[in-house]
């Protein structure tokens, strides 16, 4: 394989103006996936998408909430939503509630950290996050990178609400 990229940084057109910055904490931290999702009733959305794992998670690309089916594991972006908090998942296969969830499934990614993204109203909307196929944690330097996108994510969300899509 070339060293060329194989993936390609993409988001709606409301989230252009931080493209650079999904490419940016995807290349600093090494993960294979840096997403902006929407939250949706029943389902979380790409809105923004970069590194290697572009391939799998597309704009527009949806995975199904658990909602209350109990016999499904919760999607990580669900849980961030659903409990307005930043998540930390290290392992997914060692975590008795994210065990089995469809990222690890069928990306091989369980390492998880996301933030919710408010609208100009306070309402999560959604969640930016990082997703990677090694188990790690992430120092106060990195969390702070992610800190930030959300808060760049945010300022655009109020000023226009449909950015995410």
């Amino acid at each position: 394989m070339s060293d060329a990229e194989p993936h390609k940084t993409d988001t709606t057109p409301g989230l252009a103006p931080v493209a650079g910055q999904l490419e940016g904490i995807a290349a600093q931290l090494g993960v294979k996936s840096v997403l902006v999702m929407r939250s949706e009733n029943d389902s979380m959305v790409v809105a923004a998408t970069a590194g290697e794992a572009t391939q799998h998670y597309t704009v527009g690309a949806a995975g199904k909430k658990a909602l209350a089916d109990a016999s499904r594991a919760p999607l990580y972006g669900e849980r961030v939503v659903d409990g307005n908090d930043a998540l930390f998942v290290r392992d997914s296969r060692e975590d008795p509630t994210f065990a089995g969830n469809e990222d690890e499934v069928e990306f091989g990614l369980h390492n998880y950290l996301g933030l919710p993204v408010h609208d100009g109203s306070g309402r999560v909307v959604g969640t930016v996050c990082v997703l990677d196929d090694a188990a790690r944690d992430y120092t106060d330097e990195q969390r702070a990178q992610l800190s930030s996108l959300a808060a760049n994510v945010e300022r655009i969300v109020e000023r226009d609400s449909g950015a995410l899509g």
